[in-house]
């Protein structure tokens, strides 16, 4: 913003030099042309009384600038007086301005008649002092336009800097305000401007998202604790179902797909309810010792009839790792985290989970030889509800990395992803150690 006013500062400032120095030339002008023809009536009146003699009399008198001459020409054009500057003694024809050897002059001339015989006469003056005027204007304008451009980018710089102050705070405090902190609002300004009203307005949106965030929050909980007593019904329903032999070849494959089907909502409303609590409570209720090798082993321990199924060698590797969290929560985190990999992790493949702690962090690493993630892609996996591409869209709600990262950060750590070659991904989830050390 201070460069533009700057750049139409200098606009207007060249402008106005330019006004000032064409209209300095033409008062200049105007005014000597002014004497020269006062003193050509003079001279001319002069010489119609009395001559030659006169002429110069009054030459004298009235001619008073730069190389000021005079002379009086006969019809021929022929100069037969002539007074002042040597320049007279040359016949000085027109009006207006002429150059003669280099030197511009200003001219005013009277045509008379004296004993009858036509004459002209002439007064002259040298341009020189109106171009040494207007020449010391210019060098003044080239000296002075520069350093009040410097000043006045200089002050416009620092009253922007001032006046935008407060806009910035108020940015700075809204970049701050977050999902998790929406209860909080930007400072107003004790004044009656628009930077105040601004404030005003942005806290007002901040209610409304606040309160239609609530509002969903609090619908994705009542929805999911109302799914779940139905949902565990007709698991039942099908379970039971499922242990009667008579069923045909065709029935049993629709209800064991089915079964799938309501495991899988059961899920993602178990997730919903998850995110709910992470939403309105936090997710770290408990505090208590927990080694992260035990609940990384309680994790995969559902998945190894799976893997075997799939034909992926699903292993538990590494030491203890102790912490202090919620054992629900790790375990839920982990678990996500476990199932994600033998999922994505083709038959033939291996699926590595390992425990360790380093550098006062306890951390489980989940290693799988799945499709992988793109690196341009990897920070928005743990963004809820999102895939990474179509063709696993069936695989899951896109929830469960959401909540690793979710149980991560309320366990003061967090849960990466990168590249394992040749193919696959690593996931690493990390919280402090039990010791700190």
């Amino acid at each position: 913003m201070t460069a533009w006013y700057v750049l139409v500062l200098a606009v207007v400032l060249v402008a106005v030099g330019a006004f000032v120095t064409v209209q300095l030339r033409s008062d200049l002008t105007d005014s000597l042309d002014h004497d020269l023809r006062a003193a050509v009536q003079q001279i001319a009146a002069g010489y119609r009384v009395e001559g030659a003699p006169e002429f110069r009399d009054t030459s004298n008198t009235v001619l008073s600038g730069e190389r000021a001459t005079s002379q009086v020409r006969d019809a021929a054009g022929h100069v037969i007086a002539s007074f002042g500057d040597p320049v007279s003694r040359r016949p000085l024809l027109g009006n207006g301005t002429v150059r003669v050897d280099g030197t511009d002059f200003r001219l005013a001339s009277e045509t008379i008649s004296r004993g009858g015989t036509p004459r002209t006469v002439v007064a002259a003056s040298s341009l020189e002092p109106v171009n040494r005027s207007v020449h010391r204007v210019l060098v003044l304008l080239l000296i002075a336009l520069p350093v009040a451009l410097l000043l006045a980018a200089a002050a416009g710089w620092w009253l922007a800097r001032r006046s935008l102050a407060p806009v910035d705070r108020m940015t700075s405090m809204a970049e701050q305000i977050g999902p998790g902190a929406l209860h909080e609002r930007i400072d107003v300004p004790a004044t009656a401007d628009e930077v105040a009203h601004l404030a005003r307005t942005l806290n007002t949106m901040l209610d409304r998202i606040e309160a239609g965030l609530s509002e969903q929050r609090r619908l994705v909980a009542d929805t999911s604790h109302e799914l779940r007593t139905p949902l565990a019904a007709m698991r039942a329903e099908l379970d039971v179902s499922l242990r009667h032999d008579d069923l045909t070849p065709a029935a049993r494959t629709v209800l064991e797909s089915t079964r799938e089907e309501v495991d899988r909502i059961s899920a993602t409303v178990d997730d919903l309810l998850v995110l709910a609590r992470a939403d309105e409570v936090g997710l770290a209720a408990m505090h208590e010792h927990v080694d992260l090798h035990e609940l990384a082993a309680a994790a995969t321990e559902p998945f190894e009839t799976l893997a075997r199924a799939r034909g992926v060698d699903l292993r538990l590797e590494g030491a203890a790792a102790p912490a202090v969290g919620d054992p629900d929560s790790l375990r839920h985190a982990l678990r996500n985290l476990v199932d994600n990999a033998v999922k994505f992790t083709p038959g033939g493949g291996a699926v590595v989970v390992r425990s360790g702690r380093h550098d006062g962090v306890a951390e489980v690493t989940i290693i799988d030889e799945g499709p992988g993630i793109p690196t341009e892609l990897q920070d928005r996996v743990f963004d809820r509800f999102f895939r990474v591409d179509e063709a696993r869209a069936g695989a899951g709600s896109g929830l469960g990395l959401a909540i690793v990262d979710e149980v991560a950060r309320a366990h003061g750590g967090r849960v990466t992803v990168r590249q394992h070659l040749p193919c696959g991904s690593v996931f690493t989830f990390r919280v402090p150690s039990e010791s700190g050390t």
